[in-house]
């Protein structure tokens, strides 16, 4: 499937909103950006990929993950049926008060209410020498 304008702009708005819901631990409106069986892929900072909704919300609610997250540079491209892929950076202010870079790779999914993740993977980016 190839994403519309349309369809940038919303998906854009979910990868933002995902950001803002967990800097206020707004566990309860996960559904507003994931699938129900979405899967989460934070491994690269020692946490065990998940499934679904509710292991989602745990896993981000565990200590150890950033104080502050910003999603930036979102490039939409197509995807299988009925699916679009994203990836997009992220910053994030760890506890220490160092700064992440990671690159978010997603899966999106139309449902009835709009765009949804279905899986998301972080890498981290490692600063070059």
């Amino acid at each position: 499937m190839k994403p519309t304008t349309d369809d940038i702009v919303e998906i854009n708005q979910i990868l933002s909103l995902w950001a803002h819901l967990v800097d206020n631990h707004a566990w309860d409106r996960f559904g507003d950006v994931f699938t129900e069986d979405a899967h989460f892929d934070s491994s690269v900072f020692g946490f065990a990929p998940v499934t679904g909704i509710a292991a989602i919300c745990h896993m981000a609610s565990q200590d150890g993950h950033a104080k502050a997250r910003h999603t930036t540079n979102v490039y939409v491209q197509e995807g299988a049926g009925n699916e679009l892929v994203a990836v997009s950076k992220g910053l994030g202010l760890l506890p220490s008060g160092a700064v992440a870079s990671v690159t978010y790779t997603d899966r999106l999914r139309r449902t009835p209410e709009g765009w949804r993740l279905a899986s998301r993977i972080l890498a981290l980016q490692a600063p070059s020498h």
